[in-house]
């Protein structure tokens, strides 16, 4: 889970993204990553795994996110703030299809891949860390963010709700 701020929407600087140095890219991934790295190199060349899976794969709003801790408001930063709030909206999601007598979606990644209009493509902004500048954003998947928050409307057109 990436974290995005703002309106228009940018990466937060407190979330990470890169690529595993242990799991390998996933297929469903291939195109997007590969996009994105096509794009990128030779940038830090020999720091990261090019062939690992690349993460995160969704985002949402991370910074002065309203919550509610012991019946008071206040405002909390971080993906434990985001988290939240993308499952809320694939929640509606599968609440719509099992009314609608269809299964629950299961496993999004795939999915979200290939239809990356469903998601706000986050562009700017950088994850600075281990003495770079970080990955930067840029158009289509980033580790930065491939960052996407969900399009409700997109979304349930795509999941037939």
């Amino acid at each position: 889970m990436g974290g995005t701020r703002g309106v228009p929407e940018t990466s937060a600087q407190l979330s990470s993204g890169g690529f595993s140095a242990i799991f390998p890219r996933p297929p469903y991934q291939a195109a997007a990553v590969g996009n994105y790295l096509n794009r990128i190199t030779p940038l830090y060349a020999g720091r990261f795994n090019l062939n690992g899976r690349a993460f995160p794969d969704v985002a949402a709003q991370a910074v002065n996110v309203q919550i509610v801790n012991g019946g008071a408001y206040t405002t909390a930063d971080g993906t434990s703030a985001a988290s939240p709030m993308f499952a809320s909206v694939v929640a509606l999601l599968n609440d719509r299809r099992i009314a609608s007598g269809r299964s629950a979606l299961g496993f999004l990644n795939p999915l979200l891949y290939s239809n990356p209009r469903v998601l706000n493509d986050i562009t700017s902004g950088n994850n600075p860390g281990c003495g770079t500048n970080g990955f930067p954003s840029v158009s289509g998947w980033d580790p930065r963010h491939w960052s996407r928050n969900t399009q409700l409307r997109s979304s349930r057109e795509l999941v037939g709700v």
